[in-house]
């Protein structure tokens, strides 16, 4: 039976990361796919559990190899999908979960064919309900400084006029209404394959 790979995008603070984390403990037949990004890990992130952290260098040097189905630089950082992480043979026989930024998501997207990858690919934008509600949330996150959130909430405009570009739209309210949408949708899907 074929597998999904849902790819969870939306604004920085919509609470894809949370959403993913729940999904992934709640239902134990599905993996996460790790990204790779240069930034510094924040508080109580582990690598090789949250992201692969890498030099600048590094990365660069894998970006010249061509090892990574999509990347891109964000808020100065560039954070990527490597080829070899959706061709890990452990999970072969799990549907598949990955929070990217709106631009990988996009470019993933456009270079995904279903029958190649052997994974049928569903995509889910999260959004903040408001701009307001966006600013509250970046600020009680406690990770930025008052210019960085301005970038967020910038980009944040602009990343919101994609959202009709991926399958999926889910308002995030609060915790158990984001999860019982995601749920809902990775069940419908699953009983389309």
């Amino acid at each position: 039976m074929q597998k999904l790979l849902l790819i969870l995008t939306g604004t920085s603070g919509s609470g894809k990361t949370t959403l993913c984390s729940r999904f992934l403990k709640e239902i134990p037949s599905t993996a996460r796919v790790i990204t790779t990004t240069t930034r510094s890990p924040r508080k109580g992130e582990v690598d090789g559990v949250d992201y692969h952290f890498e030099t600048d260098e590094n990365f660069r040097k894998r970006i010249t190899s061509g090892d990574f189905l999509e990347y891109a630089e964000v808020y100065g950082h560039f954070y990527g999908t490597a080829k070899t992480s959706l061709q890990d043979e452990a999970y072969a026989e799990k549907d598949l979960i990955i929070c990217l930024d709106v631009q990988g998501a996009q470019t993933l997207k456009a270079k995904w064919n279903d029958s190649t990858m052997g994974r049928r690919l569903i995509t889910i934008f999260v959004s903040p309900a408001s701009l307001d509600e966006l600013r509250l949330r970046l600020i009680k996150r406690g990770t930025d400084n008052a210019q960085t959130i301005q970038k967020r909430l910038l980009m944040a405009e602009t990343e919101l006029r994609s959202l009709h570009r991926f399958d999926y739209h889910l308002c995030s309210q609060d915790r158990i209404h984001d999860w019982l949408c995601l749920n809902h949708i990775f069940f419908a899907e699953k009983m389309r394959i």
